[in-house]
């Protein structure tokens, strides 16, 4: 690609973010979502309202009973939010979310909007060094024993050296029927699970929001 290719492949991803960063703070607003972060920090990573707004849709769309999120944050939050929403109507679900990171984990914990409390909890643990057929990868030392209908696959935190997190791999036997993965951007950690995947899946990216979808085909 030259670099005028590039450069204008930017500048649309930038328009693009910004569009639907605008449509999901309106959608949230509408909805009197965005002071539930109004909590967290000002160190922490603020709100990207496109992410949130895409998450609460689905959430509120396919209306999971277990879900489990790898990396806590704003993400949290909305997860729980949508989890209330669709109790509300008669559908209740659970959110189980792991950070690895202690300090930015209880953040989450602290800024966690009370009423959310109920559909919710965010445990704290170590992320641990493993390989997969020689290559570096990360997996969480305590992971829940669910099945999971939803997961979404943002954490731990990668390095150069361990590019990828496989916890996924781990329970995708117990998939049950209609499950769906939502992975954040990490472009070699998808293509590692996609390579050992054993299951077939209805494989669905949005480049302008960098985030990929897996929905669980029959076998």
């Amino acid at each position: 690609m030259s670099w005028i290719k590039q450069k204008l492949a930017i500048i649309y991803r930038k328009i693009g973010v910004a569009i639907l960063n605008y449509r999901g703070r309106r959608q949230l607003n509408k909805r009197g979502y965005l002071s539930l972060f109004d909590a967290r920090p000002a160190t922490a990573k603020p709100p990207v309202w496109s992410d949130l707004w895409a998450i609460y849709s689905q959430v509120r769309a396919r209306k999971p009973k277990v879900l489990l999120e790898f990396g806590s944050g704003c993400s949290t939050i909305i997860f729980a939010q949508a989890l209330a929403d669709n109790a509300a109507e008669g559908a209740p679900g659970f959110l189980h979310s792991l950070d690895a990171d202690a300090h930015w984990g209880q953040v989450t914990i602290d800024s966690l909007p009370e009423h959310l409390r109920l559909y919710c909890t965010v445990t704290l643990t170590e992320r641990v060094q493993d390989e997969l057929d020689g290559t570096p990868v990360w997996r969480f030392a305590k992971v829940p024993d669910v099945v999971a209908d939803m997961i979404y696959l943002d954490g731990p935190a990668l390095t150069p050296e361990r590019r990828a997190a496989i916890d996924v791999l781990d329970m995708e036997a117990d998939f049950p029927p209609g499950f769906r993965l939502l992975v954040d951007g990490r472009s070699f950690n998808r293509a590692l699970l996609e390579k050992y995947f054993k299951r077939r899946y209805q494989r669905q990216h949005r480049p302008i929001l960098k985030s990929t979808t897996y929905d669980l085909l029959p076998d």
